[in-house]
């Protein structure tokens, strides 16, 4: 498995005979294999999570699943599955989970090629600089969620926002709740910088070999 980190919260992910190619609005992907089958998915329609760029990767060897925000973006195109919130979508050769985000649009949990991958989208611990209880509710909601996540997680994409109070709260939860194997930190725009400082937060020491920032990752 190799994971490309694009920009944001895009990601690719390559697999034996799949791309699946996560929330890519800005940046260059990389070369894709001409034989793989492209899965993109768009988590929500929020600016710096879906682009139309994502319509240029369209033809036989692509299928798309989006939020069903996106639904009138996605009139025309073809091999388009729209999702909402705790569903679960049977697409032949890959399964996707949905969660419901505590922003907007959902979460995925796919399996494909017996690799489950949990791209949280914009669920997350939004701690912000506002009463406290709102923020625990946050964290609230975002382990209710990952609780909803049966077995085992290889792989786990969840924002570190540097804007935050608490940019690594989320990390530290999807770490407590599901362990995964590896896990990416997104999110953070042009201040990759400042997410290697934030990774480095103590509580994160326990997952530390777990917690990838860099722009490939082969797993």
């Amino acid at each position: 498995m190799r994971v490309t980190h694009v920009h944001h919260s895009g990601f690719v992910v390559e697999l034996e005979e799949h791309a699946l190619v996560f929330d890519w609005y800005a940046g260059d992907l990389p070369a894709l294999d001409p034989a793989a089958q492209v899965v993109v998915l768009v988590s929500h329609a929020h600016g710096d999570h879906y682009g139309r760029c994502a319509w240029d990767l369209e033809g036989p060897r692509t299928r798309y699943v989006l939020d069903r925000g996106l639904a009138r973006e996605a009139q025309g195109h073809g091999s388009v599955t729209l999702v909402e919130p705790h569903r679960s979508y049977d697409l032949g050769d890959l399964r996707v989970e949905t969660l419901e985000s505590n922003d907007e649009g959902v979460a995925f949990v796919v399996t494909c090629e017996g690799r489950r991958i949990l791209f949280a989208g914009d669920l997350n611990v939004w701690w912000w600089d506002r009463p406290e209880p709102e923020n625990r509710a946050s964290e609230a909601f975002f382990r209710r969620e990952l609780a909803r996540v049966a077995g085992r997680v290889d792989v786990a994409f969840v924002p570190l926002d540097p804007r935050l109070a608490d940019p690594v709260a989320g990390v530290v939860a999807c770490e407590e709740e599901l362990g995964p194997d590896a896990l990416f930190p997104m999110h953070y725009g042009d201040e990759a910088a400042r997410a290697r400082e934030l990774a480095a937060d103590a509580r994160l020491d326990p997952w530390r070999d777990s917690v990838h920032l860099g722009d490939v990752t082969e797993l």
